[in-house]
């Protein structure tokens, strides 16, 4: 029997607008149903919504043991990049135990409402809580830790901007045969004993965030726990099928048409030039989520909307030769142009023109432009998205 545990939760979305059940639990459960494997799934559910997860087991095939609480958690996002606003969870409550008393194998991602302590052999840990593993008073045979950045640089106690420092330090605080640390578009280091590796992201041509953490977690416990292979071939085929699961939002992931392309992990930061139209409170809030977006990325972004200004209509004949300078310059500068394509703006239509000719890589959100008007662009190689996440993932590949 495997052994997973982590959060049945509510994950509702505005833009695109979605509703799932999900959570980090079940979809781990959901990732590995179709693996051959017998699955014992704790979590934590309201009576209320009791028959929902009971129907995901059923659905998915996989047993459960649930422990009822009061209210079930939702996690709320405006765009799938967003800080989600979470519902039914307060931090001053006490929070629930589960104990599970034998030496078995586990997928552990962590959960707010909850603390499991457990004893096991071989355990991948995944500390979305922010509780180290250490912590939640559980041990383990054989560990391994998988944690986005923020997480790493949280549990290590430390804000160096080297990743390599940062993950042989969790390899020694928590104990760990292996840690893996997660770095959005740029991919992922592996540690494991004095061995540190890369591991690449692969090309999509659309990108649904939400919940792909959890599925590289789970792919990645079933290659090292199951299939025995080792922490660098089990990355690297987390990787792939993480992968499919963002181009494809499908669960039991679905192999893509077509073989995926890993992109080069990139050395040094992007450069990016932030085209688009900010005459509107509704324009300039798009300008700075996108921004926000791209450099929590780690790209370096010029905006003229932040690093030139908006111009007083009536100076623009004494302004504007100083302003397109400056404009220029940071397009001359720049690796990669985002535009956001709205409303046919002449200024963002110069700029993608100038960036064009200059031979520069150039990404467009193009939200509501008919596809005849996109020909010159689609002609001269410019990739387009209608998706707000993709947008940033292209853009920071």
């Amino acid at each position: 029997m495997f052994n997973i545990i982590g959060g049945s939760y509510f994950e509702n979305c505005k833009e695109p607008n979605r509703r799932d059940f999900f959570g980090s639990g079940i979809r781990g459960a959901a990732v590995l149903s179709n693996k051959g494997i017998d699955i014992l799934f704790y979590s934590c559910v309201s009576e209320k919504h009791i028959s929902t997860a009971k129907y995901s087991s059923k659905l998915f095939g996989y047993n459960y043991k649930y422990l009822l609480v009061p209210e079930t958690i939702e996690f709320d996002y405006y765009h799938p990049l967003s800080k989600p606003f979470i519902i039914n969870y307060d931090k001053n409550k006490p929070i629930n135990e589960i104990i599970i008393d034998n030496e078995s194998d586990f997928l552990y991602y962590g959960m707010l409402e909850a603390n499991a302590k457990i004893n096991g052999n071989y355990v991948v840990y995944d500390p979305q809580n922010h509780r180290s593993f250490k912590d939640t008073g559980s041990t383990a045979k054989h560990l391994a830790i998988i944690l986005n950045k923020k997480e790493a640089h949280l549990l290590a106690k430390t804000n160096s901007k080297d990743l390599r420092r940062v993950g042989n330090k969790l390899l020694e605080s928590e104990n760990a045969e292996v840690v893996v640390i997660k770095n959005g578009s740029s991919g992922a280091l592996v540690f494991h004993g004095d061995n540190i590796q890369e591991i690449p992201v692969f090309r999509t041509d659309r990108v649904w965030p939400i919940g792909s953490g959890d599925v590289f977690t789970a792919i990645f416990s079933w290659q090292w726990i199951i299939e025995k292979k080792n922490p660098f071939e089990s990355a690297l085929y987390s990787s792939m099928q993480t992968a499919c699961f963002c181009q494809s939002n499908i669960l039991p992931i679905v192999e893509p048409l077509v073989s995926l392309k890993p992109i080069e992990i990139k050395k040094s930061v992007k450069r990016v030039y932030l085209a688009g139209p900010f005459y509107t409170l509704s324009e300039r809030w798009l300008i700075n989520q996108l921004r926000n977006s791209l450099i929590d990325f780690g790209n370096k972004v010029f905006s003229p909307l932040h690093d030139v200004g908006i111009i007083d209509p009536s100076d623009i004949y004494t302004e504007s030769k100083d302003i397109s300078e400056k404009d220029l310059a940071g397009l001359d500068k720049c690796d990669v142009v985002l535009a956001v394509f709205s409303g046919m703006d002449a200024g963002t239509l110069f700029e993608i023109g100038y960036a064009i000719s200059k031979n520069k890589k150039v990404v467009i959100l193009s939200e509501n432009v008919n596809n005849n008007d996109l020909t010159m662009f689609i002609g001269t190689g410019c990739e387009i998205t209608d998706d707000f996440t993709t947008a940033i993932y292209k853009t920071s590949w």
